[in-house]
């Protein structure tokens, strides 16, 4: 696994800078980040760096922030990036120094839950998906032809290879269906 770190400065004085901040330094320090994997990037630039930093990023590799704000300008921007990032199986830390490294499971399921909600609200506008059903019942479909005619010959006292015989069906076909009646 290989760490890269991003940071996003809201102007060139802050960029020339940034290499001196504690946290920065930190960062580096605590992930081994050689220097060819930190990428800093200028507000207001449509993070195009970042992209580039993301198709270079490989899978199982990990991107270190220090604020999930330079993700992106509005939250859609945000999701867009992380989900981005989760299809190419590429780990994000938010590092806060004072706390923990990695997010609790709590964030990670929200934002799991979130991007769900909005893949959703997608497929269920999609023409795709009106003509076709979600999500299929699980199991076998309920019902034989043949399920009363087993039920009565069974309650005559007839063997199940024997009402197998009598109705011309396949013994896996009486054997599914003999316990399904009111005796069991």
């Amino acid at each position: 696994m290989i760490f890269f770190h991003y940071q996003l400065c809201k102007n060139s004085q802050e960029a020339r800078e940034i290499k001196k901040h504690p946290s920065y330094l930190e960062i580096n320090k605590e992930f081994a980040i050689p220097e060819g994997n930190v990428a800093i990037e200028i507000a207001g630039y449509g993070r195009r760096i970042l992209k580039e930093l993301i198709n270079k990023i490989g899978k199982g590799d990990t991107l270190v922030l220090t604020d999930l704000n330079s993700l992106g300008d509005t939250i859609d921007d945000v999701l867009g990036t992380l989900f981005s990032c989760f299809k190419k199986d590429i780990n994000v830390y938010c590092y806060h120094p004072y706390s923990r490294i990695e997010p609790s499971a709590e964030s990670c399921m929200s934002f799991l839950i979130s991007v769900q909600t909005g893949i959703d609200i997608q497929n269920l506008k999609s023409s795709r998906s009106k003509h076709r059903r979600i999500k299929k019942p699980l199991g076998r479909k309920e019902g034989s032809q043949h399920k009363l005619s087993i039920y009565t010959l069974k309650l005559k006292g007839y063997k199940q290879s024997e009402v197998a015989r009598e109705l011309g069906v396949s013994l896996s076909t009486v054997k599914r269906n003999w316990r399904n009646g009111i005796i069991g």
